[in-house]
C-alpha cells in the first residue's frame, strides 16, 4: 500500500523550478570560462539588472558619444551570450554603446529560451580581448514555465493503481 502511495505522490508532486542569479565577470567570464548552470527542462527569462554588475566596458574608457550618451564609439556594453545544448550559442545585444553602465543597463535586452530536456547552460560574455575590460553583466534567470507531464501520465497512474489492487486480489484467492 506505501508503494501505491509514493507512486501516487509521484505522478502528481509539482515539477521545481530554478531561479538563479548569473554574475559575469568581463575580465574571467569568457566562452572558454562560462558560468554553468545545470536547469530542468522549461521556459526560462533572462533579464540583465543591477547586481553586482551592471554593464560591461571593452575598453576600460568612454569616447565619441552624443549628446544622449549614445552611440559612443567606445563605452559601456549591455552584450552577454549563453549556449545550451539545443540552441548552440545565443548572442544577446543591441549592439550600442554608451555613456555610463547605467545608461547601458537602461537599454539591455531580456531573452528567453527552452530547454526540452534537463541541461546544462553556459552564459558568458563574448569579447576577443578580455584584458582591458571591466565591469560585467548581472543576469535573472528564472523559469517561466516547467514542460508539462503527458495527459496520458494522469491516465496511466489509476491503471496502474487498478492493475496492482486486481494483482493483490488474485494472489489472496490462490492462497
Amino acid at each position: 500500500m506505501k508503494k501505491i502511495i509514493l507512486l501516487g505522490l509521484f505522478l502528481i508532486a509539482p515539477i521545481t523550478v530554478n531561479a538563479a542569479v548569473v554574475d559575469l565577470t568581463a575580465k574571467t567570464n569568457t566562452n572558454l570560462n562560462p558560468v554553468e548552470l545545470f536547469l530542468t527542462a522549461g521556459t526560462y527569462s533572462v533579464n540583465p539588472f543591477a547586481g553586482i554588475f551592471t554593464s560591461w566596458n571593452a575598453w576600460s574608457a568612454t569616447s565619441g558619444c552624443n549628446g544622449a550618451g549614445e552611440n559612443c564609439s567606445k563605452g559601456w556594453i549591455n552584450s552577454y551570450s549563453f549556449e545550451t545544448p539545443e540552441t548552440g550559442v545565443n548572442f544577446i545585444s543591441n549592439l550600442s554603446r554608451y555613456a555610463t553602465p547605467e545608461l547601458a543597463l537602461l537599454n539591455a535586452i531580456s531573452t528567453t529560451f527552452t530547454l526540452l530536456s534537463d541541461a546544462t547552460v553556459k552564459f558568458f560574455i563574448r569579447d576577443t580581448n578580455y584584458k582591458d575590460n571591466t565591469g560585467g553583466m548581472s543576469l535573472n534567470v528564472s523559469a517561466i514555465s516547467a514542460v508539462p507531464l503527458p495527459a496520458a501520465i494522469f491516465l496511466l497512474a489509476p491503471a496502474l493503481l487498478a492493475f496492482m489492487g486486481f494483482r493483490r486480489n488474485t494472489k489472496n484467492v490462490l492462497a
